[in-house]
């Protein structure tokens, strides 16, 4: 009798691995058997890991805007697509035109994640090998859940005891549904996944340079889930134990050119995901403006007016790895922002928060004399953060945690029309995005956000 475990992992399999599956042992044309420690490590990166897509994280936050170029033969026509996403609609989901629903597909990963799981201690093979297999598996269910909950539940320092996501902690089936967990438990199981997943890792040699999840990446991830709990010295320790663990800062200054999703830098820990900023939008005047001249950053990562308009080459993939896909890093420059808002949130290490800042402005700015005294260093430190990983799935995240402030957005559907102001109120309901009806139909136990609730938002002259 074949175990119950196996089966569900043999259907995940066959419907999300496609071309990867040949790694498994077929039973039949509709069940696949995944036996070995090696197999999970190969059904865990062909169903887990994925490609998602987290273009619309860059469509809602204050680093984007309409580029005014690209409104050829007088429309521009993603404007018109993704108007839902950028003037923060209720109804964005519901529009002609969707993105990927980032909510589906993250809950398909994690089918994959507690698949493996459920069944990966009854597998034979090497302990080793099945360490590291858990380790990815736990640190990937942390950061997805990190996604979801602050995509569909209110920041955790706002109301930690509001709807967060359901937690799904295994591979199998549930008749009608599962209800959402708050905010606060989501963060709990958060925690607790990225510290097995580092406890894991802490066995054994690190790994890296590989499109897994890894020791660094399980620390860095937990200093910023730390971050947004504000744990202020849980989040120092685990962003120190991510650069001790890590091969250290790409010193930006000695380059000529720069390809950031690629591992031949040091500081990239993990290439993961797709999320190109969509074409007829463009990096805000009011982000590049805050570049010094002498930062390598905005030389490397931005393409500045041309034919097409300012681009932005951040999320390019390098090609020469092989590897196409993956234009998303997590990189260790974020654990050293970590831990510098952390230490400038606790008494009597202002000087340790100044060192972290000096230390990443040194490894981008040409030229750069360290800062000894500064008033307002929180915000300083912040401003940084916003510099070095804009378009990285962080700034509309650290927008809720600061506060949810007032934003805006200028709209227009074709060259000829008025420039309209959209505007996302401080704390405004939308902060926390709705559940689309697909979702909602397909789990009859979930609640939607009260900003599905929300009038239509209107454009100003």
């Amino acid at each position: 009798m074949i175990d119950i475990k196996k089966i569900i992992i043999g259907l995940i399999g066959m419907l999300t691995l496609g071309a990867c599956s040949d790694f498994l042992e077929e039973q039949s044309q509709d069940e696949v058997i995944v036996q070995t420690v090696a197999d999970y490590s190969q059904f865990l990166l062909g169903s887990a890991y994925g490609m998602g897509y987290y273009d619309l994280l860059y469509l809602l936050d204050d680093d984007v805007e309409l580029e005014e170029k690209q409104y050829y033969g007088g429309d521009n026509l993603n404007a018109i697509n993704y108007y839902g996403y950028f003037t923060w609609q209720p109804d964005m989901w519901e529009r002609w035109f969707k993105l990927t629903d980032i909510y589906i597909d993250i809950y398909s990963q994690l089918k994959g994640v507690n698949a493996t799981l459920d069944g990966i201690d009854d597998a034979t093979g090497s302990d080793i090998e099945r360490d590291y297999v858990k380790g990815e598996a736990y640190g990937l269910r942390g950061f997805y859940y990190f996604l979801l909950v602050n995509l569909y539940g209110e920041p955790y320092h706002s109301n930690r005891q509001a709807l967060g996501v359901p937690l799904k902690l295994t591979a199998g089936l549930t008749e009608n549904g599962i209800e959402r967990n708050t905010v606060e438990e989501v963060y709990k199981q958060i925690v607790n996944d990225l510290k097995v997943s580092a406890e894991l890792f802490e066995r054994h040699p690190k790994r890296g340079k590989n499109f897994r999840f890894n020791l660094t990446s399980a620390y860095i991830m937990l200093s910023r889930v730390y971050l947004y709990m504000e744990q202020w010295e849980d989040a120092a320790k685990a962003a120190s134990r991510a650069i001790e663990t890590a091969e250290g800062l790409t010193n930006y200054t000695t380059m000529t050119s720069l390809t950031i999703a690629t591992y031949k830098h040091s500081e990239v820990e993990w290439r993961y995901g797709r999320g190109q900023l969509k074409t007829g939008y463009r990096p805000s005047q009011t982000l590049l403006d805050l570049y010094d001249d002498n930062d390598c950053r905005k030389k490397f990562w931005f393409t500045i007016g041309g034919f097409t308009g300012t681009t932005t080459s951040k999320k390019n993939p390098d090609y020469s790895e092989g590897v196409s896909g993956p234009t998303n890093t997590l990189r260790i420059s974020e654990a050293y922002l970590n831990r510098a808002e952390a230490y400038a949130q606790m008494e009597g290490k202002t000087d340790k928060a100044l060192a972290d800042l000096n230390t990443l402005r040194r490894y981008r700015i040409v030229g750069y004399e360290d800062i000894t005294d500064i008033s307002n260093l929180l915000d300083e430190i912040r401003v940084e953060r916003r510099l070095e990983l804009c378009f990285d799935e962080q700034r509309w995240f650290d927008l809720r945690r600061y506060g949810m402030p007032s934003i805006t957005h200028r709209y227009k559907a074709k060259k000829e029309d008025v420039w309209l102001t959209f505007t996302l109120k401080e704390k405004d309901p939308l902060y926390t995005i709705p559940l689309s009806t697909i979702v909602m139909n397909n789990n009859n136990s979930l609640k939607q956000n009260a900003s599905a609730y929300e009038p239509a938002r209107k454009g100003n002259e």
